[in-house]
Formats: structure tokens, sequence, C-alpha cells
């Protein structure tokens, strides 16, 4: 909000740069304008009418600029934060709806023991990062399978995958799939963590996805 003091200068300059346009800068800056005087009483300025006036108008274009820097600065945090905003919202839609993978015919419950058919199943453990809280945490014990191909996984999947930047492997889900000049990738998230993983995961990069998770 522009105080009342700032607006005033506003029209009086708005008003001025129009005169200047049409040649008739000084002589008839008096009788069109004469809140001006009372104005330079106002701010108690000893300039003459015409430095005053350049005065405001030097102000008017400083203040206009500053103000074209800030709306620029809002409109892009207003598309950087639209497009993260959307990015969020589709992980929140598929964080509860992995692939199924395993039928329930290949699970087999005895009083002694539970039995799996699942083919090169191999176990993951997890840190304490909590980037997945709370549909897993450290305690847990995770059931992975080394995927087929890239068509074998899908949005809404938990893949183990060996990230480049943070140089380990990290565990975390898929909210976007797509293509590039690279081939096919996937883009993941921690369902607990703000903001997207900074890597596009490469299918040579995936160790495998997730099949289950034992509490």
């Amino acid at each position: 909000m522009i105080n009342r003091p700032i607006a005033t200068v506003i029209l009086i300059v708005s008003a001025l740069i129009l005169f200047l346009e049409i040649s008739i800068f000084v002589s008839v800056l008096p009788s069109k304008l004469p809140e001006l005087g009372d104005y330079k009483k106002q701010v108690n300025s000893t300039l003459s009418d015409k430095e005053f006036v350049e005065q405001l108008i030097s102000q008017n274009i400083a203040y206009k600029t500053r103000i074209d820097e800030i709306e620029s600065k809002l409109a892009d945090q207003e598309l950087l934060l639209g497009y993260m905003s959307a990015r969020l919202n589709m992980s929140l839609a598929v964080e509860t709806n992995p692939f199924r993978r395993i039928s329930k015919e290949d699970i087999r419950v005895y009083n002694d023991r539970v039995i799996i058919y699942v083919n090169k199943a191999f176990t993951a453990c997890f840190s304490d990062s909590k980037s997945m809280y709370p549909f897993i945490n450290e305690e847990v014990y995770a059931l992975e399978v080394p995927p087929e191909d890239a068509s074998k996984l899908n949005i809404g999947d938990v893949i183990g995958y060996d990230s480049k930047t943070f140089n380990t492997t990290i565990i975390h889900r898929i909210i976007e799939i797509g293509e590039d000049e690279g081939g096919w990738f996937a883009i993941t998230k921690g369902d607990n963590n703000p903001v997207l993983d900074p890597d596009k995961v490469r299918f040579e990069d995936v160790k495998g996805v997730l099949v289950g998770l034992i509490y």
C-alpha cells in the first residue's frame, strides 16, 4: 500500500509529465497545479518550482523502477510457487497408490512362517532421515525387486536408486515419468520432504522397486 504523501507526489508528477509533453512546463504549471506551492510548504522545500518538479520526477522514476523490480520478483516467485505446488499436489495424489506387484496367490501364511513367492527379492533398511515418514521409518525392513525394464515402473512406485547428487542409495516415490534427450527418467520425492529430489533418475540408476514393508 502507498501512503498519502507518495500518492500525492505520483499524481502531481504524472500531471507534470503530461504538461512537459505539450511544451507548457513552467508557464502553465502554477495555474494548472495550485497545490504545488502548498505541497512545497508542506515538505519545507526551498527549491524553485522547476527544481522541485525535476526532483519529484527523479524520485518518481526511482519509485517506479523499484516497484517494477519488486513486481518482477513477485511474479517470478508466484511462477515458482505455482510450479512447486503443482508438483507437490501431484505427489500427494499418488503417495498412497503404489503399483501392485505381488498377487494374493503368491502369499502363503502358516502358523510358523510366511512365504512370499517373488523372484530376485532383496531386503533394504532405512536411515533416520525421516524423508518417507510416516510411510517408512528407520525401524522398517523393506523388500525390493529389480524392475525388468522402465515400462514396469509407474507413478506411485517407491524405488531405490543411486543418487549422483548425494552419492548414496535413496528410497523415494516416483511422482513423474518422462522422456528427454537422455531417454526415460523419473522425478522422485520423499513423502515427508517439502521439495523434489534434485536428480532425474535414469533407469540404470534404479536398483529396486518396493514390494513390501515389514514393521
